[in-house]
């Protein structure tokens, strides 16, 4: 049996995407296995589909590879992530995520609709005001540019399915 460690090493993700040819007509454009990307002290993310503009139609299915986790006002990111036991800490802010000098280990925020999808294991999100939930395979959290952190419970790791779209914070 793999240790948690060893089971995310190499997280490859089977990604499918369709386009347009020369015809308007629509074809298969790629079939591939997608690398996850270790992030030290998280776990790894897998990042499928990064645009930071609204696609238009009909296109050859390329995908726009924007950079950063998370995405501008209307741009869009897909990841499939497989995270950890224990809190969810970023090794530090990166781009896009907010973190107010006194918060909680891991507390973050983003100008973001985020729309996640535990696949397995459980996670418990947390608000800042202490409030938790615990996260089942199947359950959906659709989280609107709150405060929040994450903690995987139990001694395996967690796999969700996330797609964020950026948005105006007034």
């Amino acid at each position: 049996m793999n240790k948690p460690d060893e089971k995310r090493q190499g997280m490859k993700v089977r990604t499918v995407v369709t386009g347009h040819n020369a015809k308007g007509r629509a074809v298969f454009v790629r079939d591939e296995k997608v690398d996850g990307t270790p992030i030290p002290g998280l776990g790894e993310l897998a990042f499928l589909w990064n645009a930071d503009e609204p696609a238009t139609y009909p296109n050859a299915g390329n995908n726009p590879a924007a950079p950063g986790i998370f995405p501008p006002l209307g741009g869009i990111r897909f990841i499939i992530g497989t995270y950890l036991p224990g809190d969810f800490i970023a090794p530090e802010p990166v781009p896009g995520m907010h973190v107010e000098d006194r918060d909680k280990p891991g507390m973050h925020r983003s100008d973001t609709t985020d729309f996640g999808v535990v696949l397995s294991g459980n996670v418990v999100v947390e608000l800042d005001d202490g409030a938790e939930l615990l996260l089942s395979p199947g359950d959906v959290l659709v989280e609107n540019g709150t405060r929040h952190r994450w903690r995987v419970v139990g001694d395996v790791p967690a796999t969700m399915a996330s797609f964020l779209i950026g948005a105006h914070r007034l």
